[in-house]
């Protein structure tokens, strides 16, 4: 082949990977540029621009996968900057099932759980692919903007707060809230606790809640979080979820038989999600970068100024 022969090959394969609309444009963009660096490797070696240099130089230039992908972002299902995200939560999501598989009321069949790993999969690729639609659209018509990675909207942790209190209350005087509500209404009896675990484990929740209301009043005064509250976060949350387990493993929950088959059930679901949450803390924990200052410090040297 002529020179000319091989960089048309080179730019037709280019070009069929490219949108119909942009193919005349890029091919001519491209035809022009490559013989403008052709003909440069062919001076720096002082020789004139053969086939041998024209094959050598377009193979230097990249594959044509990869100089389509110069000129044409694909729409991809996952892209490649949420490729580690979406791994992570696939991993942590089928582990999650299969840990909590014992616990269902009868314990899931291998197919069951295979089902249920299938499904996880799918709302994955699912809420992955709509966000990365979100944020083509996004990316046209909103620029960057900066914050900081650890200020809360106080709001925020006032809301969890009164959200706990009422949790206290709804969980732990149910019948006396429903009166109030109803104006002097009575809750079926089906509803009542087993003695044993209004006694005995249910308050064990109830103190991690408080402690978990003190952490978020520190964060409302405090405005930002920083390494040792959450720290503290993650362990509360790793104690909710142990103790939520110990529900289900102690015995029964309720006086009716219908509810203690189907609270393991639910518990196993709320426990699901609080583990898939605790896993999203601790990978944006770990995927903070230092500060400025803290890098400073890690490398044995002041910041500037002090």
């Amino acid at each position: 082949m002529d020179v000319d022969t091989l960089i048309d090959a080179y730019v037709q394969d280019v070009a069929q990977l490219l949108p119909r609309k942009q193919r005349n444009d890029v091919a001519l963009e491209l035809r022009e540029l490559l013989r403008e660096d052709l003909q440069s490797r062919a001076e720096a070696q002082g020789r004139a621009l053969d086939a041998d240099i024209a094959l050598e130089g377009l193979r230097a230039f990249g594959a044509p996968k990869e100089v389509a992908a110069r000129y044409f972002e694909p729409r991809t299902i996952i892209p490649p900057t949420e490729t580690r995200r979406f791994l992570f939560a696939a991993i942590i999501g089928i582990a999650v099932l299969i840990a909590l598989s014992p616990l269902g009321n009868p314990p899931p069949q291998s197919g069951d759980l295979g089902e249920a790993i299938f499904i996880w999969l799918g709302v994955l690729v699912t809420y992955f692919g709509l966000q990365g639609i979100v944020q083509r659209r996004k990316r046209v018509s909103q620029s960057w903007v900066p914050r900081g990675r650890d200020n809360v909207n106080r709001l925020v942790p006032i809301s969890f707060i009164v959200l706990i209190f009422v949790g206290i209350v709804a969980y732990g005087a149910p019948g006396w809230l429903f009166s109030q509500i109803t104006r002097g209404g009575t809750l079926s009896a089906t509803l009542d606790y087993d003695p044993a675990f209004y006694s005995s484990r249910l308050p064990v929740l109830f103190a991690l809640w408080l402690c978990q209301a003190v952490l978020l009043a520190v964060l409302a005064v405090r405005g930002r979080w920083n390494p040792w509250l959450r720290r503290v976060d993650v362990g509360l949350g790793v104690a909710v979820i142990a103790v939520l387990i110990w529900f289900v493993a102690a015995g029964d929950i309720f006086k009716s038989p219908a509810l203690n088959k189907a609270a393991p059930n639910l518990i196993s679901a709320i426990v699901l999600f609080l583990l898939i949450d605790l896993g999203v803390k601790l990978y944006r924990g770990l995927g903070n970068l230092p500060s400025g200052g803290e890098r400073h410090s890690l490398s044995g040297k002041r910041p500037v100024g002090q």
